[in-house]
Protein backbone atom coordinates (compact mmCIF):
# COMPACT_ATOMS: atom_id res chain seq x y z
CA UNK A 1 0.00 0.00 0.00
CA UNK A 2 2.94 2.18 0.78
CA UNK A 3 4.79 1.73 -1.96
CA UNK A 4 1.63 2.26 -4.39
CA UNK A 5 0.98 5.72 -2.41
CA UNK A 6 5.24 6.72 -3.21
CA UNK A 7 5.16 9.75 -5.17
CA UNK A 8 5.24 8.63 -8.95
CA UNK A 9 8.43 8.63 -10.77
CA UNK A 10 9.03 10.87 -14.07
CA UNK A 11 9.85 8.97 -16.94
CA UNK A 12 11.59 11.39 -18.16
CA UNK A 13 13.99 11.84 -15.37
CA UNK A 14 16.90 9.45 -16.16
CA UNK A 15 19.94 10.96 -14.13
CA UNK A 16 22.00 8.50 -11.46
CA UNK A 17 21.17 11.42 -9.14
CA UNK A 18 17.11 10.93 -9.34
CA UNK A 19 17.89 7.30 -9.12
CA UNK A 20 19.61 6.86 -5.94
CA UNK A 21 16.76 9.54 -4.90
CA UNK A 22 13.92 7.39 -5.54
CA UNK A 23 16.36 3.91 -3.91
CA UNK A 24 15.98 5.70 -0.80
CA UNK A 25 12.57 6.62 -0.80
CA UNK A 26 11.59 2.95 -1.81
CA UNK A 27 14.18 1.35 1.40
CA UNK A 28 12.11 4.18 3.43
CA UNK A 29 9.05 2.78 2.19
CA UNK A 30 9.78 -1.16 2.92
CA UNK A 31 11.22 -0.77 6.58
CA UNK A 32 7.79 0.90 7.48
CA UNK A 33 5.91 -1.72 5.75
CA UNK A 34 8.07 -4.32 7.67
CA UNK A 35 7.00 -2.48 11.22
CA UNK A 36 3.50 -2.70 10.39
CA UNK A 37 3.50 -6.54 9.09
CA UNK A 38 5.56 -6.87 12.49
CA UNK A 39 2.95 -4.87 14.96
CA UNK A 40 -0.43 -6.85 12.66
CA UNK A 41 1.49 -10.35 13.64
CA UNK A 42 1.83 -9.42 17.33
CA UNK A 43 -1.30 -8.29 17.17
CA UNK A 44 -3.16 -11.44 15.59
CA UNK A 45 -1.00 -13.12 18.00
CA UNK A 46 -2.65 -11.04 21.53
CA UNK A 47 -6.24 -11.59 20.04
CA UNK A 48 -5.46 -15.61 19.46
CA UNK A 49 -4.26 -15.98 22.92
CA UNK A 50 -7.66 -14.33 24.12
CA UNK A 51 -9.81 -16.43 22.39
CA UNK A 52 -8.16 -19.50 23.55
CA UNK A 53 -7.95 -18.37 27.35
CA UNK A 54 -11.95 -17.43 27.14
CA UNK A 55 -13.00 -20.32 24.92
CA UNK A 56 -11.84 -22.29 27.73
CA UNK A 57 -13.90 -20.44 30.55
CA UNK A 58 -17.51 -20.07 28.85
CA UNK A 59 -18.39 -17.81 32.23
CA UNK A 60 -16.41 -14.73 31.02
CA UNK A 61 -17.49 -14.83 27.58
CA UNK A 62 -20.45 -12.57 26.33
CA UNK A 63 -22.66 -13.62 23.84
CA UNK A 64 -24.72 -11.13 22.67
CA UNK A 65 -28.32 -12.34 23.62
CA UNK A 66 -30.93 -13.10 21.09
CA UNK A 67 -34.58 -10.78 21.41
CA UNK A 68 -36.81 -11.90 23.71
CA UNK A 69 -40.19 -13.21 21.46
CA UNK A 70 -43.72 -11.93 22.47
CA UNK A 71 -44.09 -15.42 23.85
CA UNK A 72 -41.37 -15.30 26.57
CA UNK A 73 -42.10 -11.26 27.90
CA UNK A 74 -42.28 -12.54 31.26
CA UNK A 75 -38.18 -13.71 31.05
CA UNK A 76 -39.32 -17.32 32.07
CA UNK A 77 -36.09 -18.60 30.30
CA UNK A 78 -32.21 -17.92 30.10
CA UNK A 79 -31.67 -16.34 26.70
CA UNK A 80 -28.12 -16.63 26.82
CA UNK A 81 -28.21 -20.32 26.82
CA UNK A 82 -31.11 -20.36 24.29
CA UNK A 83 -31.92 -19.72 20.67
CA UNK A 84 -34.80 -17.54 20.15
CA UNK A 85 -36.14 -21.24 18.16
CA UNK A 86 -35.59 -23.21 21.48
CA UNK A 87 -37.19 -20.08 23.48
CA UNK A 88 -40.51 -20.44 21.54
CA UNK A 89 -40.85 -23.92 21.66
CA UNK A 90 -40.17 -24.10 25.64
CA UNK A 91 -42.88 -21.02 25.48
CA UNK A 92 -45.28 -23.40 24.02
CA UNK A 93 -44.73 -26.01 26.13
CA UNK A 94 -44.89 -23.75 29.58
CA UNK A 95 -48.25 -22.56 28.49
CA UNK A 96 -49.87 -25.96 27.39
CA UNK A 97 -48.89 -27.33 30.54
CA UNK A 98 -50.08 -24.27 32.56
CA UNK A 99 -53.27 -24.58 29.94
CA UNK A 100 -53.53 -28.45 31.72
CA UNK A 101 -52.56 -27.25 35.10
CA UNK A 102 -55.88 -25.11 34.81
CA UNK A 103 -58.37 -27.91 33.36
CA UNK A 104 -57.14 -30.00 36.51
CA UNK A 105 -57.90 -27.53 38.73
CA UNK A 106 -61.38 -27.14 37.63
CA UNK A 107 -61.57 -31.56 37.42
CA UNK A 108 -60.79 -31.59 40.93
CA UNK A 109 -63.14 -29.89 42.23
CA UNK A 110 -65.70 -32.45 40.79
CA UNK A 111 -63.17 -35.58 41.71
CA UNK A 112 -62.17 -34.50 45.03
CA UNK A 113 -65.61 -33.88 46.06
CA UNK A 114 -64.56 -29.73 46.48
CA UNK A 115 -67.95 -27.27 46.83
CA UNK A 116 -67.69 -26.32 43.45
CA UNK A 117 -66.50 -22.43 42.88
CA UNK A 118 -67.41 -21.49 39.72
CA UNK A 119 -64.43 -20.60 36.48
CA UNK A 120 -64.71 -18.65 33.62
CA UNK A 121 -64.13 -21.29 31.35
CA UNK A 122 -67.61 -22.75 33.10
CA UNK A 123 -69.02 -20.67 30.06
CA UNK A 124 -66.17 -18.91 28.66
CA UNK A 125 -63.50 -19.96 26.05
CA UNK A 126 -60.25 -20.77 26.37
CA UNK A 127 -57.66 -17.91 26.40
CA UNK A 128 -55.01 -18.25 23.63
CA UNK A 129 -52.31 -18.23 25.84
CA UNK A 130 -51.88 -19.00 29.60
CA UNK A 131 -48.97 -17.43 31.12
CA UNK A 132 -47.20 -18.25 34.65
CA UNK A 133 -48.05 -16.40 37.86
CA UNK A 134 -45.37 -13.40 37.49
CA UNK A 135 -44.79 -14.05 41.40
CA UNK A 136 -43.55 -17.70 40.04
CA UNK A 137 -41.60 -16.03 37.84
CA UNK A 138 -39.70 -13.31 39.89
CA UNK A 139 -38.30 -16.55 42.02
CA UNK A 140 -37.17 -18.82 39.46
CA UNK A 141 -35.35 -16.53 37.54
CA UNK A 142 -34.99 -12.78 37.87
CA UNK A 143 -33.97 -13.47 42.00
CA UNK A 144 -36.16 -10.86 42.66
CA UNK A 145 -39.00 -10.46 45.18
CA UNK A 146 -41.28 -13.93 44.47
CA UNK A 147 -42.72 -17.17 45.69
CA UNK A 148 -41.01 -20.27 45.73
CA UNK A 149 -43.05 -22.89 43.86
CA UNK A 150 -44.16 -25.05 47.07
CA UNK A 151 -45.82 -21.77 48.08
CA UNK A 152 -48.35 -21.84 45.42
CA UNK A 153 -52.09 -23.54 45.49
CA UNK A 154 -51.85 -26.90 43.63
CA UNK A 155 -54.78 -28.44 41.94
CA UNK A 156 -57.24 -30.21 43.90
CA UNK A 157 -56.32 -28.73 47.71
CA UNK A 158 -58.98 -28.56 49.74
CA UNK A 159 -59.87 -28.01 53.97
CA UNK A 160 -62.35 -29.63 55.87
CA UNK A 161 -65.14 -27.84 58.11
CA UNK A 162 -64.98 -29.75 60.82
CA UNK A 163 -61.63 -31.07 62.60
CA UNK A 164 -63.57 -33.15 65.62
CA UNK A 165 -65.35 -36.41 64.45
CA UNK A 166 -67.35 -38.88 66.64
CA UNK A 167 -67.22 -41.77 64.04
CA UNK A 168 -65.09 -42.25 60.46
CA UNK A 169 -68.94 -41.39 58.54
CA UNK A 170 -68.54 -38.00 60.18
CA UNK A 171 -65.35 -37.26 58.23
CA UNK A 172 -66.64 -38.56 55.35
CA UNK A 173 -69.22 -36.46 54.62
CA UNK A 174 -67.55 -33.25 56.10
CA UNK A 175 -67.81 -30.26 53.67
CA UNK A 176 -64.51 -29.50 51.85
CA UNK A 177 -63.45 -25.91 50.70
CA UNK A 178 -61.51 -24.90 47.58
CA UNK A 179 -57.79 -23.79 49.83
CA UNK A 180 -57.09 -19.95 48.38
CA UNK A 181 -54.25 -18.52 47.27
CA UNK A 182 -52.21 -18.16 43.95
CA UNK A 183 -51.99 -20.19 41.47
CA UNK A 184 -49.14 -20.89 39.06
CA UNK A 185 -50.98 -19.61 35.71
CA UNK A 186 -53.01 -16.39 35.55
CA UNK A 187 -56.38 -16.76 33.17
CA UNK A 188 -55.90 -13.11 32.25
CA UNK A 189 -53.56 -10.98 30.57
CA UNK A 190 -52.27 -8.11 33.11
CA UNK A 191 -53.14 -5.68 30.30
CA UNK A 192 -56.51 -6.89 29.42
CA UNK A 193 -57.87 -6.15 33.62
CA UNK A 194 -60.07 -3.75 34.06
CA UNK A 195 -60.79 -3.87 38.18
CA UNK A 196 -63.73 -2.35 39.83
CA UNK A 197 -63.87 -1.93 43.83
CA UNK A 198 -66.95 -1.25 45.75
CA UNK A 199 -68.11 -1.06 49.46
CA UNK A 200 -71.47 -1.89 49.90
CA UNK A 201 -73.72 -2.22 53.65
CA UNK A 202 -72.25 -0.83 56.92
CA UNK A 203 -69.47 0.94 57.66
CA UNK A 204 -66.83 -0.68 59.22
CA UNK A 205 -63.11 -0.80 60.52
CA UNK A 206 -61.21 -2.37 57.77
CA UNK A 207 -62.67 -1.49 54.69
CA UNK A 208 -59.86 0.75 53.46
CA UNK A 209 -57.16 -1.97 54.42
CA UNK A 210 -59.17 -4.39 52.07
CA UNK A 211 -59.48 -1.75 49.15
CA UNK A 212 -55.25 -0.61 49.81
CA UNK A 213 -54.15 -4.20 49.41
CA UNK A 214 -56.50 -5.31 46.20
CA UNK A 215 -54.54 -2.34 44.64
CA UNK A 216 -51.03 -2.91 46.06
CA UNK A 217 -51.41 -6.28 44.59
CA UNK A 218 -53.18 -5.95 41.41
CA UNK A 219 -50.19 -3.15 40.68
CA UNK A 220 -47.26 -4.96 42.27
CA UNK A 221 -48.05 -8.44 41.84
CA UNK A 222 -49.37 -8.68 38.76
CA UNK A 223 -48.85 -5.64 36.44
CA UNK A 224 -52.34 -4.39 36.56
CA UNK A 225 -52.52 -0.84 36.49
CA UNK A 226 -56.12 -0.17 35.07
CA UNK A 227 -58.16 -0.05 38.67
CA UNK A 228 -61.43 2.06 39.45
CA UNK A 229 -63.39 2.45 42.73
CA UNK A 230 -67.12 3.19 42.66
CA UNK A 231 -68.61 5.21 45.48
CA UNK A 232 -71.42 5.05 47.04
CA UNK A 233 -72.14 1.39 46.87
CA UNK A 234 -74.37 -0.97 44.27
CA UNK A 235 -76.01 2.06 42.80
CA UNK A 236 -72.96 4.02 42.38
CA UNK A 237 -72.30 1.68 38.65
CA UNK A 238 -75.08 3.25 37.28
CA UNK A 239 -76.45 6.40 39.42
CA UNK A 240 -75.89 9.87 38.08
CA UNK A 241 -72.67 11.97 38.61
CA UNK A 242 -69.22 11.37 38.71
CA UNK A 243 -69.05 7.75 40.58
CA UNK A 244 -65.64 6.36 39.54
CA UNK A 245 -61.95 7.21 41.31
CA UNK A 246 -59.01 6.19 39.53
CA UNK A 247 -57.04 4.31 42.72
CA UNK A 248 -53.51 4.12 42.21
CA UNK A 249 -50.79 2.91 44.73
CA UNK A 250 -50.00 6.52 45.46
CA UNK A 251 -53.34 7.10 46.25
CA UNK A 252 -54.57 4.16 48.72
CA UNK A 253 -50.78 4.08 50.11
CA UNK A 254 -51.81 5.52 53.61
CA UNK A 255 -55.55 5.20 53.96
CA UNK A 256 -55.09 1.86 55.85
CA UNK A 257 -54.86 4.34 58.78
CA UNK A 258 -58.25 5.95 58.07
CA UNK A 259 -62.05 4.62 59.21
CA UNK A 260 -64.58 4.13 57.19
CA UNK A 261 -63.97 3.52 53.43
CA UNK A 262 -62.83 6.43 50.84
CA UNK A 263 -65.16 5.27 48.59
CA UNK A 264 -68.21 5.60 50.77
CA UNK A 265 -71.03 2.77 51.31
CA UNK A 266 -74.32 2.29 50.46
CA UNK A 267 -77.67 0.17 51.60
CA UNK A 268 -80.08 1.10 48.59
CA UNK A 269 -81.90 -2.07 46.26
CA UNK A 270 -80.10 -1.73 42.98
CA UNK A 271 -81.12 -3.61 39.74
CA UNK A 272 -78.58 -6.46 38.89
CA UNK A 273 -79.06 -5.84 35.21
CA UNK A 274 -78.28 -2.16 35.23
CA UNK A 275 -75.28 -2.77 37.27
CA UNK A 276 -74.24 -5.82 34.75
CA UNK A 277 -74.84 -3.12 31.82
CA UNK A 278 -72.76 -0.58 33.68
CA UNK A 279 -69.87 -2.69 33.87
CA UNK A 280 -69.79 -4.01 30.61
CA UNK A 281 -70.25 0.20 29.04
CA UNK A 282 -67.04 0.33 31.42
CA UNK A 283 -65.58 -2.61 30.41
CA UNK A 284 -64.91 -3.91 33.83
CA UNK A 285 -63.80 -7.63 33.86
CA UNK A 286 -62.63 -8.25 37.56
CA UNK A 287 -65.30 -6.81 40.14
CA UNK A 288 -64.36 -6.61 43.95
CA UNK A 289 -67.33 -6.50 46.26
CA UNK A 290 -66.81 -5.91 50.16
CA UNK A 291 -69.54 -6.12 51.99
CA UNK A 292 -71.70 -8.13 54.45
CA UNK A 293 -74.72 -10.72 53.93
CA UNK A 294 -77.12 -8.56 52.16
CA UNK A 295 -74.29 -7.21 49.94
CA UNK A 296 -73.25 -11.03 49.22
CA UNK A 297 -76.81 -11.40 48.42
CA UNK A 298 -77.26 -8.98 45.55
CA UNK A 299 -73.56 -10.02 44.39
CA UNK A 300 -75.58 -13.29 43.95
CA UNK A 301 -78.26 -11.89 41.81
CA UNK A 302 -75.15 -10.12 39.99
CA UNK A 303 -73.44 -13.57 39.25
CA UNK A 304 -76.56 -14.82 38.03
CA UNK A 305 -76.78 -12.07 35.62
CA UNK A 306 -73.31 -12.84 34.79
CA UNK A 307 -73.67 -16.42 34.01
CA UNK A 308 -76.76 -15.98 32.27
CA UNK A 309 -75.11 -13.34 29.65
CA UNK A 310 -71.85 -15.64 29.44
CA UNK A 311 -69.77 -12.95 30.33
CA UNK A 312 -66.10 -13.33 30.95
CA UNK A 313 -65.97 -10.99 34.55
CA UNK A 314 -64.84 -12.21 37.82
CA UNK A 315 -67.05 -11.54 40.33
CA UNK A 316 -65.29 -11.68 44.08
CA UNK A 317 -66.49 -10.91 47.41
CA UNK A 318 -65.06 -9.92 50.38
CA UNK A 319 -67.08 -10.93 53.65
CA UNK A 320 -67.69 -8.14 55.97
CA UNK A 321 -69.44 -7.81 59.21
CA UNK A 322 -68.40 -6.34 62.35
CA UNK A 323 -71.12 -8.28 64.37
CA UNK A 324 -69.29 -11.55 63.17
CA UNK A 325 -73.01 -13.31 62.18
CA UNK A 326 -71.10 -15.17 59.40
CA UNK A 327 -71.40 -19.17 60.46
CA UNK A 328 -69.52 -20.45 58.02
CA UNK A 329 -66.22 -18.94 58.51
CA UNK A 330 -64.21 -18.38 61.08
CA UNK A 331 -64.53 -14.64 61.50
CA UNK A 332 -64.77 -11.68 59.54
CA UNK A 333 -62.91 -8.35 59.31
CA UNK A 334 -63.98 -5.68 61.57
CA UNK A 335 -64.48 -7.80 64.84
CA UNK A 336 -61.36 -7.42 66.61
CA UNK A 337 -61.22 -3.74 66.69
CA UNK A 338 -64.87 -3.65 66.94
CA UNK A 339 -63.94 -5.22 70.38
CA UNK A 340 -61.21 -3.50 71.22
CA UNK A 341 -63.31 -0.05 70.92
CA UNK A 342 -66.22 -2.13 73.17
CA UNK A 343 -63.98 -2.17 75.62
CA UNK A 344 -63.06 0.93 76.11
CA UNK A 345 -66.25 1.98 76.17
CA UNK A 346 -66.82 -0.80 79.03
CA UNK A 347 -63.84 0.64 80.91
CA UNK A 348 -65.12 4.20 81.18
CA UNK A 349 -68.81 2.77 82.29
CA UNK A 350 -66.47 0.54 84.57
CA UNK A 351 -65.02 3.91 86.17
CA UNK A 352 -68.39 5.96 86.56
CA UNK A 353 -70.05 3.11 88.25
CA UNK A 354 -67.30 2.85 90.89
CA UNK A 355 -66.77 6.58 91.60
CA UNK A 356 -70.62 6.71 92.75
CA UNK A 357 -73.13 5.61 95.13
CA UNK A 358 -74.63 2.39 94.11
CA UNK A 359 -73.76 3.30 90.36
CA UNK A 360 -74.28 1.48 87.02
CA UNK A 361 -72.95 1.70 84.18
CA UNK A 362 -75.22 0.64 81.12
CA UNK A 363 -73.37 0.40 78.21
CA UNK A 364 -75.28 -0.41 74.48
CA UNK A 365 -72.75 -2.10 72.04
CA UNK A 366 -73.61 -3.69 68.21
CA UNK A 367 -75.49 -6.65 68.11
CA UNK A 368 -78.30 -6.55 66.31
CA UNK A 369 -78.84 -10.51 65.54
CA UNK A 370 -75.90 -12.12 67.90
CA UNK A 371 -74.08 -10.82 70.54
CA UNK A 372 -70.78 -11.95 69.71
CA UNK A 373 -69.07 -8.07 70.21
CA UNK A 374 -71.31 -8.00 73.85
CA UNK A 375 -69.32 -11.21 75.13
CA UNK A 376 -66.43 -10.94 73.98
CA UNK A 377 -65.77 -7.23 74.55
CA UNK A 378 -66.96 -8.24 78.43
CA UNK A 379 -64.84 -11.49 78.62
CA UNK A 380 -61.96 -8.93 77.50
CA UNK A 381 -62.63 -5.97 80.01
CA UNK A 382 -63.05 -8.42 83.28
CA UNK A 383 -65.61 -5.95 84.67
CA UNK A 384 -68.63 -6.41 83.38
CA UNK A 385 -70.86 -8.20 85.50
CA UNK A 386 -73.97 -8.61 83.29
CA UNK A 387 -74.06 -9.11 79.85
CA UNK A 388 -77.42 -9.57 77.94
CA UNK A 389 -77.59 -11.30 74.22
CA UNK A 390 -79.99 -11.71 71.54
CA UNK A 391 -79.69 -15.43 72.18
CA UNK A 392 -80.66 -16.33 75.24
CA UNK A 393 -83.99 -15.68 77.30
CA UNK A 394 -84.16 -13.38 80.13
CA UNK A 395 -86.78 -12.06 82.45
CA UNK A 396 -86.47 -7.97 83.66
CA UNK A 397 -89.16 -8.56 86.87
CA UNK A 398 -90.29 -11.25 89.08
CA UNK A 399 -87.96 -13.44 91.64
CA UNK A 400 -85.85 -14.54 89.03
CA UNK A 401 -86.06 -11.13 87.12
CA UNK A 402 -82.69 -8.73 86.33
CA UNK A 403 -84.20 -6.22 88.39
CA UNK A 404 -84.59 -8.25 91.68
CA UNK A 405 -80.69 -9.72 91.24
CA UNK A 406 -79.29 -6.13 90.43
CA UNK A 407 -80.73 -4.11 93.69
CA UNK A 408 -81.04 -7.19 96.26
CA UNK A 409 -78.15 -9.09 94.90
CA UNK A 410 -75.26 -7.22 93.17
CA UNK A 411 -75.63 -3.39 94.55
CA UNK A 412 -76.64 -4.60 98.17
CA UNK A 413 -73.05 -6.52 98.38
CA UNK A 414 -71.11 -4.33 95.71
CA UNK A 415 -72.30 -1.41 95.60
CA UNK A 416 -72.08 -0.57 91.38
CA UNK A 417 -73.02 -2.47 88.64
CA UNK A 418 -71.69 -2.97 84.44
CA UNK A 419 -74.13 -3.93 82.43
CA UNK A 420 -73.48 -4.47 78.82
CA UNK A 421 -76.41 -4.95 76.03
CA UNK A 422 -76.53 -6.24 72.79
CA UNK A 423 -78.10 -3.83 70.62
CA UNK A 424 -80.40 -6.96 69.46
CA UNK A 425 -81.10 -8.08 73.31
CA UNK A 426 -84.68 -6.55 72.92
CA UNK A 427 -85.32 -10.70 71.22
CA UNK A 428 -84.14 -11.92 74.13
CA UNK A 429 -86.94 -10.32 76.57
CA UNK A 430 -88.76 -12.87 77.91
CA UNK A 431 -92.00 -11.08 80.28
CA UNK A 432 -92.14 -7.31 78.65
CA UNK A 433 -94.10 -6.48 75.37
CA UNK A 434 -91.64 -3.76 74.03
CA UNK A 435 -93.59 -3.61 70.84
CA UNK A 436 -97.15 -4.14 68.90
CA UNK A 437 -97.70 -7.19 67.97
CA UNK A 438 -96.39 -8.15 64.87
CA UNK A 439 -93.77 -5.41 65.04
CA UNK A 440 -89.83 -6.00 65.25
CA UNK A 441 -88.35 -5.55 68.79
CA UNK A 442 -85.20 -4.64 67.59
CA UNK A 443 -86.57 -0.88 66.16
CA UNK A 444 -86.26 0.13 69.71
CA UNK A 445 -83.31 1.40 71.85
CA UNK A 446 -82.82 -1.14 74.18
CA UNK A 447 -80.34 0.21 76.18
CA UNK A 448 -82.90 3.43 77.15
CA UNK A 449 -85.06 1.22 77.42
CA UNK A 450 -83.30 -0.92 80.09
CA UNK A 451 -82.23 2.44 81.38
CA UNK A 452 -86.00 3.55 82.00
CA UNK A 453 -86.95 0.32 83.98
CA UNK A 454 -83.83 0.40 86.00
CA UNK A 455 -84.68 3.86 87.02
CA UNK A 456 -88.55 2.94 87.54
CA UNK A 457 -87.89 0.12 89.60
CA UNK A 458 -85.45 2.21 91.73
CA UNK A 459 -88.41 5.27 91.81
CA UNK A 460 -90.55 2.76 92.68
CA UNK A 461 -88.88 0.96 95.77
CA UNK A 462 -87.51 4.21 96.94
CA UNK A 463 -83.97 3.16 95.90
CA UNK A 464 -81.21 5.58 95.25
CA UNK A 465 -79.31 4.76 92.17
CA UNK A 466 -76.90 6.73 89.84
CA UNK A 467 -76.85 5.17 86.26
CA UNK A 468 -74.63 6.26 82.82
CA UNK A 469 -75.69 5.59 79.98
CA UNK A 470 -72.96 4.80 76.88
CA UNK A 471 -73.75 4.35 73.67
CA UNK A 472 -70.15 3.69 71.37
CA UNK A 473 -72.18 1.93 68.47
CA UNK A 474 -71.33 4.46 65.57
CA UNK A 475 -67.61 4.62 67.10
CA UNK A 476 -67.30 1.49 67.52
CA UNK A 477 -67.88 0.97 63.70
CA UNK A 478 -66.00 4.20 62.09
CA UNK A 479 -62.61 3.42 64.17
CA UNK A 480 -59.67 2.48 62.15
CA UNK A 481 -58.72 -1.12 61.77
CA UNK A 482 -56.48 -2.44 64.72
CA UNK A 483 -52.67 -4.19 63.96
CA UNK A 484 -54.79 -7.70 63.83
CA UNK A 485 -57.75 -7.11 61.66
CA UNK A 486 -54.74 -4.95 59.23
CA UNK A 487 -53.09 -8.32 58.58
CA UNK A 488 -56.66 -10.52 57.98
CA UNK A 489 -57.57 -7.93 55.64
CA UNK A 490 -54.40 -8.20 53.68
CA UNK A 491 -54.86 -12.06 53.65
CA UNK A 492 -58.37 -11.79 52.61
CA UNK A 493 -57.64 -8.81 49.52
CA UNK A 494 -54.52 -11.00 48.37
CA UNK A 495 -56.32 -14.19 47.76
CA UNK A 496 -59.53 -12.13 46.22
CA UNK A 497 -57.53 -11.16 43.71
CA UNK A 498 -55.27 -14.16 43.34
CA UNK A 499 -58.20 -16.36 43.03
CA UNK A 500 -59.73 -13.93 40.07
CA UNK A 501 -56.30 -13.91 38.18
CA UNK A 502 -56.53 -17.48 37.72
CA UNK A 503 -59.97 -17.48 36.66
CA UNK A 504 -62.45 -18.28 39.22
CA UNK A 505 -65.39 -15.91 39.31
CA UNK A 506 -68.63 -15.82 41.86
CA UNK A 507 -66.78 -16.97 45.38
CA UNK A 508 -65.70 -15.02 48.34
CA UNK A 509 -62.79 -15.76 50.68
CA UNK A 510 -62.54 -16.46 54.23
CA UNK A 511 -61.06 -18.27 56.98
CA UNK A 512 -62.23 -21.82 58.07
CA UNK A 513 -60.24 -23.55 60.63
CA UNK A 514 -57.63 -21.29 60.29
CA UNK A 515 -56.95 -22.12 56.75
CA UNK A 516 -57.77 -19.35 53.45
CA UNK A 517 -60.47 -20.85 51.50
CA UNK A 518 -62.67 -20.00 48.26
CA UNK A 519 -66.71 -20.37 48.86
CA UNK A 520 -69.23 -19.71 46.30
CA UNK A 521 -71.50 -16.53 47.67
CA UNK A 522 -74.84 -18.59 48.01
CA UNK A 523 -72.90 -19.68 51.46
CA UNK A 524 -72.64 -16.15 52.79
CA UNK A 525 -75.82 -15.15 51.02
CA UNK A 526 -77.91 -17.51 52.22
CA UNK A 527 -75.85 -19.24 55.00
CA UNK A 528 -77.04 -19.54 59.01
CA UNK A 529 -76.21 -16.74 61.58
CA UNK A 530 -73.16 -17.56 63.53
CA UNK A 531 -75.26 -17.14 66.97
CA UNK A 532 -74.02 -18.11 70.31
CA UNK A 533 -75.12 -21.37 72.06
CA UNK A 534 -75.86 -22.03 75.54
CA UNK A 535 -72.74 -24.92 75.10
CA UNK A 536 -70.29 -22.74 74.26
CA UNK A 537 -67.11 -22.83 75.69
CA UNK A 538 -67.12 -18.63 75.62
CA UNK A 539 -70.74 -18.29 77.02
CA UNK A 540 -69.74 -20.70 79.74
CA UNK A 541 -66.29 -19.00 80.37
CA UNK A 542 -68.68 -15.34 80.16
CA UNK A 543 -71.12 -16.92 82.90
CA UNK A 544 -68.04 -17.67 85.02
CA UNK A 545 -66.50 -14.17 84.81
CA UNK A 546 -70.15 -12.03 85.56
CA UNK A 547 -71.38 -14.55 88.02
CA UNK A 548 -74.95 -13.49 86.41
CA UNK A 549 -77.35 -16.13 87.20
CA UNK A 550 -79.96 -16.99 84.13
CA UNK A 551 -82.63 -13.97 84.57
CA UNK A 552 -85.16 -17.31 84.04
CA UNK A 553 -87.35 -20.07 85.59
CA UNK A 554 -86.39 -22.28 81.99
CA UNK A 555 -83.12 -23.86 82.13
CA UNK A 556 -82.90 -23.83 78.01
CA UNK A 557 -82.51 -20.25 77.79
CA UNK A 558 -81.33 -20.42 73.75
CA UNK A 559 -83.38 -18.17 71.92
CA UNK A 560 -85.25 -20.15 68.99
CA UNK A 561 -87.26 -17.43 67.05
CA UNK A 562 -84.86 -15.94 64.15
Amino acid sequence: FLMIRRPPRSTLDRSSAASDVYKRQDLRYMEIAKKIAMAGGALGLFCWSLYKRYSQNPKKEKIEKPQITKTDSLGMFDHSKMSPFEVEAETRKLEAELAKEMKEDIEKLKTNHIVHVDHLLDWCPEPERVDMNPLLVKAEVSNKLGMPPECFVSPGTFCIKDYQFATEEELKVTSRYMKAGPKKYTFFKKEEVKAAIVTCGGLCPGLNVVIREIVMTLYYNYKVTNITGVRWGYHGFYAPGDNFVKLTPGKVKDIHQLGGSILGAGRDKFNPQEVLKAIEERGFNQVYVIGGDGTHSGLLLLAEAVKKAKRKIALVGVPKTIDNDIKIIDYSFGFSSAVQAAVKAIDSGNVEANCAENGIGLIRVMGRDVGHIAMHASLASRDVNICLVPEFKFNIHGEKGLLKYLFDTRLKQKGHAVIVVAEGAALGVNDAELVEKGQDPRSIDIGKWLKDQIEGYAKKNGKSVILKYIDPSYMIRTVPANSADRQFCSVLAQNAVHGAMAGFTCFTCGIIRGISVNLPIELVAKGEKNKLEYKDRGWQRLLASTGQPSFTEQIDRILTTT
